[in-house]
């Protein structure tokens, strides 16, 4: 692959949907390639500033009490545990905070999600609420589903250099780790159960339907060898494959290449991948392909399984020498669809954070 497809790439997943669209369509109208798209300025530094003045807004709001729950040292066996079922779970709920401390809580998880990021969430919360709307409707005195029932963690202190916070809850598990000025946002879990929100103003809204037609788009344009390499099990799994946690296993690159492609699919592979990293807020998308771009020269498979058909189980998987994103929609007709993203190198703060541990807390790196 050029080098320059390989920047285009990158560029396009840190710009936006808009700028991925123009390159699809420039694409489709038979352009062999498209110029490079100058990404908007990321300025890491008023970021990072930004994001610790949320993150001091946050524990500043807290109670002892809450301090309790929600406050652990950097180096707390907790952090690099992950859990995205529904149930109890250590932490400071939404739920039991007041409304100063749920808007810091809010707003710092905002600071690292894009406008569409937070819209997601915006919307996986709304398909819990009418959940548990449903759940008490029917008579459950303590409905499981819930859009207070997140948890927060905050990991040492917003004084010091390096410090990390999560949030979980059903469908929505989120770790950030800031180390200086590079802040790392993997893994990351979103989920909907239903895939379509059925009723209420926000009816016939998908909260992850907007990649998967550009999935599917691409599934479909794939000639007859490049389905077959494509399909790399015989059915869609019964969930996304690739563990988030501390033991996350390394990428596996299977299915169609990137350079395998013509033109108007490699536009379509960028545009795909470009929703995916457009969900984070710019500094933090162009940190979490950084090393894919420019070490790995933008290498990446796609993979898919099953139907091109949302009321059909299908799969898809973006696969790179330094990520995974996978996606699915098995479980309950193919109505209850999982997203993940996890970089092992760099899930719970990486590299930088472990060589943090070692030199300034004198502890084995988790």
């Amino acid at each position: 692959m050029r080098l320059r497809d390989a920047f285009l790439i990158g560029l396009a997943a840190v710009s936006g949907l808009g700028a991925a669209a123009a390159i699809a369509e420039r694409a489709r109208d038979g352009q062999a390639s498209a110029p490079p798209v100058k990404a908007r300025p990321a300025p890491r530094e008023a970021s990072a500033d930004a994001r610790r003045s949320l993150a001091r807004a946050f524990v500043a709001s807290l109670s002892d009490a809450e301090r309790a729950k929600c406050v652990r040292p950097l180096d707390d066996a907790e952090r690099t545990k992950w859990y995205f079922a529904r149930g109890d779970r250590a932490g400071l709920f939404l739920r039991d905070m007041d409304d100063d401390t749920r808007r810091a809580a809010l707003a710092l998880v905002d600071s690292i999600l894009s406008g569409a990021g937070r819209e997601q969430w915006r919307l996986i919360r709304a398909v819990e609420a009418i959940n548990a709307a449903n759940e008490r409707a029917s008579g459950v005195a303590t409905p499981t589903y819930g859009d207070t029932l997140y948890a927060m963690h905050f990991f040492g202190s917003p004084e010091d250099i390096a410090w990390a916070f999560e949030i979980e809850g059903h469908h929505f598990v989120v770790h950030a780790a800031q180390v200086g000025d590079e802040c790392t946002v993997t893994p990351v879990f979103t989920g909907s159960f239903p895939a379509e929100i059925g009723e209420g103003t926000e009816k016939g809204k998908r909260p992850l339907g907007g990649p998967v037609e550009i999935a599917f788009e691409l599934a479909r344009s794939l000639d007859a060898a490049q389905r077959e390499k494509a399909r790399i099990m015989d059915r869609p799994p019964a969930d996304v494959l690739w563990a988030v946690g501390a033991d996350a296993k390394a990428p596996e690159p299977r299915g169609v290449a990137r350079s395998e492609m013509n033109d108007a699919q490699r536009a379509l592979v960028d545009r795909l991948l470009a929703t995916h990293a457009a969900l984070y807020d710019d500094s933090v998308a162009e940190r979490q392909l950084r090393e894919w771009r420019t070490r790995h020269g933008g290498a990446l498979a796609f993979a898919f399984v099953g139907e091109t058909d949302l009321r059909k189980p299908h799969y898809y998987r973006l696969a790179s020498p330094s990520f995974t994103i996978e996606y699915d929609s098995t479980n309950a007709d193919a109505s209850h669809v999982h997203c993940v993203w996890s970089d092992p190198a760099s899930n719970f703060g990486g590299d930088a954070l472990r060589a943090h541990l070692r030199a300034e807390h004198a502890a084995p790196a988790k």
